[in-house]
Formats: C-alpha cells, sequence, structure tokens
C-alpha cells in the first residue's frame, strides 16, 4: 500500500517550483504518484518507478510506470525526484515505508545517468550528512530546505548535474 503523502511530500512538491522544464523526467518511489503528476507539467515525459504493486497503479496513463527496482530502471534523464522512505528499519521491513538501502543505489544511478537536476528529499534519522556530501560531490547543491517535525529534521536537496 502507498505511503500517504504528508509534510515531506509537500515539501518535495515546492522544491519541483525550481526545476526547469525537461524532456524526461523520473519520480523514483512514487508512492501515490503525486511528484510524478506534478512533473507532468514540467516534463515531456514521465516515468515513475516503485517497486510496490499498488503503487505502481496508482498513476494515471500521462505517467509510464515501471514497476520493479530504481537501479534497473533508469536510462538517461533530464530530472530526478525522489522522496524515497526513510525511515531506519523496524520488524517487519516493509520496502515501501522503510529504508532499505535504496539512497546509495540511486546515488551510483546519478552518477552512472548523470540528471540535470536531482531533488532529493530525506530524513535527518538517515544519514543525511553523507547524502549531502555524496550529492556535493557530483552536483552543484542549489538549495537544501528543511523541515523540523518532532524528532527529526525533513530534509530536501535540489541540485544541478554538470
Amino acid at each position: 500500500m502507498p505511503y500517504t503523502p504528508a509534510e515531506d511530500s509537500y515539501q518535495t512538491l515546492e522544491a519541483l517550483e525550481e526545476v526547469e522544464r525537461g524532456d524526461l523526467c523520473v519520480d523514483v518511489g512514487t508512492g501515490t504518484c503525486l511528484l510524478a503528476k506534478a512533473l507532468l507539467y514540467k516534463c515531456r515525459h514521465v516515468v515513475a518507478i516503485d517497486i510496490d504493486t499498488e503503487a505502481c497503479k496508482s498513476c494515471p496513463p500521462e505517467v509510464d510506470v515501471v514497476c520493479g527496482d530504481a537501479a534497473e530502471a533508469l536510462r538517461k534523464i533530464d530530472v530526478l525526484v525522489s522522496n524515497l522512505p526513510y525511515l531506519p528499519p523496524e520488524e517487519p521491513l516493509d520496502a515501501t515505508v522503510h529504508d532499505l538501502g535504496i539512497v546509495p543505489k540511486l546515488l551510483r544511478c546519478v552518477t552512472t545517468h548523470r540528471p540535470r537536476v536531482v531533488v532529493l528529499t530525506f530524513s535527518s534519522l538517515g544519514r543525511a550528512d553523507h547524502v549531502i556530501d555524496a550529492l556535493r560531490a557530483m552536483c552543484t547543491i542549489t538549495t537544501i530546505s528543511k523541515l523540523h517535525l518532532f524528532f527529526e529534521d525533513i530534509i530536501s536537496v535540489v541540485a544541478a548535474c554538470p
């Protein structure tokens, strides 16, 4: 079952306002397809990727859906957007809610596929400094926004990649 959009999703939508139009834009971990739907107004072609079959069914027909692993599904793209699950793993593990190591895969994809713009949202509970440092090593960070919620910060990073 896709994660219901919350503050992190809406913060990512705000970060998308900085993104210029593109040809191919990809939403990795699409969930309810909220971000992919927003990309329809900025991109000629939108692809949504998720490992959850229910999430894959939530996108409108204008969005191409890939139901599978992000690292295996990506190709050359203009804009990469992701608000991946970032809660520390607990039992039972659920990849649609908990971070099971997809962020490092996603960062490797940035290196391999070189999107023009990357928009990532994640929690300070994870390895936020490592994610920011990795993005900074590959791209130029244009914006970092933080939203403090209870025991964590939700961080959205917009980065321009050469």
